[in-house]
C-alpha cells in the first residue's frame, strides 16, 4: 500500500515538474514573440495611433520606448495622425469646485450622429491655478499643434504663458518690452500671434502693437519671443499705412506665416517666421461691393493641409460665404482654393443674434469650427459664442440648425477651441 501510494506521489510530481518545464517553456516563447515584436517596426505604427495619456504611461516601461516616444521624429508622426482624425474641442472653464481660482481644460470629442460634444475619455482634465482672484486670465483663441498661450491683454505685469495640456508641459515666458515700459500705464497687449518657422520648427511668438502718442502721431514696433534661444528680440513692424489700426487684430496662421486684414481689408499684413520680415499682399477675395461695407473673418484649419479660411457678407449682410485659400509655393501671398460653402444668415433663428447686432455687423459673421474628416459637414459658431451648430454644405437643407448639445453639460461661461492633444513641446 504505502509503495502504491509513493508511486502516485512520484507520478504526481512528475506531472508538476513536467507542467513546471512547459510551463517554463512557453514563457520563453512569450519573451522571443516579445522581443521580436519590440524590435520590430511594428511598434512604432502602433504607439503613433494611440493616445497621448498612453505614450506619457509607456514611456516608463522601459528606455528603448521612452527614446521612441520622446524623439522628435515621432512626436511630428504623432501629431500628424492626430490631424488625420475627427476634430476635438478644448473646453475651457473655471472650476469652482478647486479651493483656489482656476482654469481647467477638458478634450471634447464630435459626436455627429448624436450633434453632441462628449468629454474625451483618452485624455485627462487639467487644471492651471490662477493665485490673483481679482484678474480674469485669457486665453489665445487659436492653438496651434495642441499648445495653447494664455495671456492678459488688461494687466502687463503677467507674463504669457505656454501650456501643453495634454503632457502637462508649460512655459512661463520673460515679460516683453511693451510689457516692461507700460507697467504703469493704461495700456493693453494685443493679441500675440503664435506660429512656427516652416524651415527650422522654431516655435515664435509674436506681439504686434501700435502706440498713439501724445502729440496725435503713432509709431509701431513689434517682437518676436524665439522659443529656440528664449528670449525676446525686436524686428522692423511692418509700414503704418498698412498696419496702424489693423483689422481683426488678432493673426492666424498657416504654413509658416502669419496673417492680418489690413485697416481698409483690401490687403493682407504678412510675417514670415522664417526671415522675420513682414510683407504686404493683397485680399484674394475680390468682391463687387466696396470694402469698406463688408465684414471678413479669417482662421485656419489645423490639419495635414494647414488651409486659411475667410468669410465674407454680401453687400446686404445676409449672406456669408466662406473661401478656402492657401499659400503653398506662393512666397507667403493667398491664393484662393475654392468656395467651401454659403448660407443665408437671415435664415437662421433669431436666438443667434441679439437684436442690438443686426445682420449688416460684423457680430453676425460666423465662425467655421471643425470640419468633418470626409468634409461634408461643418461645425460652425456665432462670435463670443459657446453655442455651436452643426452644417451640410452638400445637403443645405438637412439639419441646417442642429445645435450641438454637451455630455456632461458645461458652465455657460465656458469657452470652445478647436483643438488637439500632441506631445509637441516647442523647446
Amino acid at each position: 500500500m504505502e509503495e502504491t501510494k509513493r508511486h502516485k506521489k512520484g507520478k504526481q510530481t512528475k506531472r508538476v515538474s513536467l507542467f513546471s518545464s512547459q510551463s517554463g517553456s512557453k514563457r520563453r516563447r512569450r519573451r522571443e514573440v516579445t522581443e521580436i515584436i519590440l524590435n520590430d517596426d511594428a511598434l512604432d505604427e502602433i504607439m503613433v495611433r494611440l493616445p497621448v495619456k498612453s505614450l506619457i504611461r509607456f514611456q516608463t516601461v522601459s528606455k528603448d520606448w521612452k527614446r521612441i516616444i520622446t524623439s522628435k521624429s515621432f512626436r511630428e508622426r504623432h501629431m500628424l495622425h492626430q490631424k488625420t482624425l475627427e476634430p476635438r474641442f478644448l473646453c475651457i472653464y473655471e472650476d469652482r469646485s478647486w479651493y483656489k481660482r482656476n482654469v481647467a481644460l477638458k478634450t471634447m470629442r464630435l459626436d455627429w450622429s448624436s450633434t453632441c460634444l462628449v468629454e474625451s475619455e483618452e485624455e485627462e482634465e487639467y487644471h492651471t491655478s490662477d493665485n490673483d482672484q481679482d484678474k480674469a486670465l485669457l486665453v489665445l483663441s487659436s492653438p496651434l499643434d495642441g499648445l495653447v498661450c494664455f495671456y492678459n491683454h488688461t494687466d502687463l505685469t503677467r507674463p504669457i504663458k505656454v501650456i501643453n495640456p495634454a503632457t502637462r508641459w508649460s512655459l512661463t515666458l520673460p515679460l516683453a518690452k511693451i510689457q516692461v515700459e507700460n507697467l504703469d500705464k493704461s495700456a493693453e497687449l494685443p493679441p500675440p500671434g503664435f506660429g512656427k518657422d516652416y524651415v527650422t520648427g522654431t516655435y515664435k511668438l509674436i506681439l504686434l502693437h501700435y502706440i498713439n502718442d501724445d502729440d496725435n502721431t503713432s509709431s509701431s514696433s513689434c517682437e518676436v519671443f524665439d522659443f529656440g534661444i528664449k528670449q525676446w528680440k525686436q524686428v522692423m513692424p511692418p509700414p503704418l499705412d498698412h498696419g496702424n489700426g489693423i483689422h481683426n487684430g488678432e493673426p492666424t496662421f498657416a504654413n509658416g506665416w502669419l496673417y492680418w486684414f489690413s485697416q481698409d481689408k483690401t490687403k493682407l499684413v504678412a510675417f514670415d517666421l522664417h526671415m522675420e520680415m513682414f510683407r504686404v499682399f493683397p485680399n484674394p477675395i475680390t468682391v463687387s461691393s466696396s470694402p469698406s461695407s463688408l465684414y471678413m473673418r479669417m482662421g485656419s484649419v489645423d490639419d495635414e493641409r494647414r488651409l486659411v479660411w475667410i468669410s465674407v457678407t454680401s453687400g446686404d449682410g445676409k449672406q456669408q460665404h466662406v473661401w478656402r485659400l492657401t499659400n503653398h509655393n506662393t512666397g507667403g501671398a493667398l491664393s484662393i482654393m475654392d468656395k467651401m460653402f454659403s448660407f443665408e444668415l437671415n435664415k437662421i433663428g433669431s436666438t443667434w443674434f441679439d437684436d442690438h447686432h443686426p445682420f449688416h455687423t460684423t457680430n453676425s459673421l460666423l465662425n467655421l469650427m471643425a470640419v468633418s474628416k470626409n468634409g461634408n459637414k461643418v461645425v460652425l459658431s456665432k462670435y463670443g459664442s459657446l453655442e455651436l451648430f452643426l452644417y451640410h454644405p452638400i445637403n443645405p437643407t438637412s439639419a441646417l440648425y442642429r445645435n450641438f448639445s454637451f455630455s456632461p453639460p458645461r458652465p455657460t461661461d465656458s469657452a470652445l477651441l478647436p483643438y488637439f492633444p500632441s506631445l509637441a513641446s516647442p523647446l
